[in-house]
């Protein structure tokens, strides 16, 4: 008969701390949710800032006021033009080798006052 007791008894404590390790274990779950929805909400406010700041608006007033930048009038505009692509087998590529030999044979222009 004590034998039972005592297994009631046992059993008993370990439903309450069952219970107990429950509540623990809900309580850490709820406190994750909460910051699961805290860390959305600021990607959400991150993301809205960087669509603001990406807009190109917001970067040509930041150039003009804060570096100084302007857009160029079209006599300030110079458009390069890329050298045509000579492929090492083509009969182009001996007279493209000559042109940069030509080229690394000239002295560089003085710079400075003159």
């Amino acid at each position: 008969m004590i034998f039972l007791i005592v297994l009631v008894v046992m059993s008993a404590l370990a439903v309450a701390y069952s219970s107990h390790l429950n509540r623990q274990s809900f309580i850490a779950l709820k406190q994750a949710v909460s910051l699961h929805t805290e860390l959305e909400i600021t990607q959400g406010k991150l993301l809205l800032e960087q669509s603001a700041w990406t807009s190109p608006a917001v970067i040509e007033s930041y150039a003009e006021n804060q570096l100084g930048m302007h857009v160029p009038n079209a006599a300030q505009v110079v458009i390069v033009s890329p050298a045509p692509f000579v492929s090492p087998g083509s009969s182009m590529a001996g007279a493209h080798r000559s042109v940069q030999k030509s080229r690394m044979n000239t002295r560089p222009a003085k710079r400075g006052i003159q």
